[in-house]
């Protein structure tokens, strides 16, 4: 189950970043239209908020916990003893499991609301961003899986976190 996660992980991280890079163009090829040929794209603030920037923020959500590369603050961890190290890293990850999980579900009733709908943005161009609703159900919820499968090799003894050092390689 943890390789499985850590594959998709890794594929929806390759995916945001395919998509980083295609807004990177098209906001370019945008700007190149508008200054040197009066003639921006339609649609490109709609297509960059509603695909683009979604697919950035929420697919690469669980690479980043499989990385450990989330944020954080130790200002007393390193103080306290091996086992209350252990409490600390089961309940953060606890903690990290529900929030992630708590908001794939509040996220879900919207995106089947715009599912069913066809939500669309009106714009210079009329843009369907129904679609991108589920990109925050499916990132979260990997997060929330790959947070609990911590969880778990957490309480079986088998969890190793990576070091502060190479973690940031």
């Amino acid at each position: 189950m943890t390789r499985l996660a850590n594959h998709i992980s890794y594929a929806l991280a390759v995916v945001a970043a395919l998509s980083l890079g295609l807004m990177m163009l098209h906001v370019t090829a945008d700007v190149i239209g508008k200054h040197f040929f009066n003639s921006p794209i339609p649609g490109t603030t709609e297509v960059v908020a509603s695909y683009y920037m979604v697919a950035v923020v929420f697919l690469p959500l669980a690479w980043v916990e499989v990385r450990e590369g989330s944020i954080v603050v130790e200002l007393l961890y390193g103080l306290f003893p091996l086992a209350a190290k252990k409490v600390l890293l089961a309940v953060a990850t606890t903690l990290s499991a529900f929030f992630y999980g708590g908001l794939a579900w509040l996220s879900w009733a919207p995106a089947l609301h715009a599912w069913k709908i066809g939500e669309v943005v009106e714009g210079a161009w009329r843009v369907v961003i129904w679609p991108t609703k589920f990109l925050l159900p499916l990132g979260l919820a990997l997060a929330c899986l790959v947070m609990t499968i911590r969880l778990i090799d957490i309480f079986r003894g088998s969890y190793q976190p990576i070091e502060t050092s190479q973690a940031e390689e």
